[in-house]
């Protein structure tokens, strides 16, 4: 269930910020964690009618797999049976 700022009562939680000289703006915690928002999220800006700038979070899709990550995973037979542990102790006992 997802509830809203306004639905938790914190609708009006209000904090300053400044924007910097690349044009970025730093969101104080307070503001992310009742929003749910996290780094690399993706946000919309818009300008209402009454002039107030509206940030919407975008939805949630799935996130972009590393491309050798995703070629890992597509060698998994490769890791059938495999000790990690074994592995490590086999090594351990080569080395002088």
């Amino acid at each position: 269930m997802i509830t809203t700022p306004s639905e938790k009562g914190l609708a009006g939680l209000k904090k300053k910020g400044r924007i910097n000289s690349k044009n970025q703006v730093t969101i104080p915690a307070d503001i992310l964690r009742v929003s749910g928002l996290q780094a690399g999220d993706d946000v919309e800006f818009a300008i209402t009618s009454e002039g107030v700038i509206a940030i919407t979070a975008l939805d949630k899709g799935p996130r972009k797999q590393h491309k050798i990550m995703a070629l890992a995973g597509d060698m998994t037979e490769y890791y059938d049976g495999f000790d990690l542990a074994a592995e490590r102790q086999s090594y351990s006992r080569q080395r002088p």
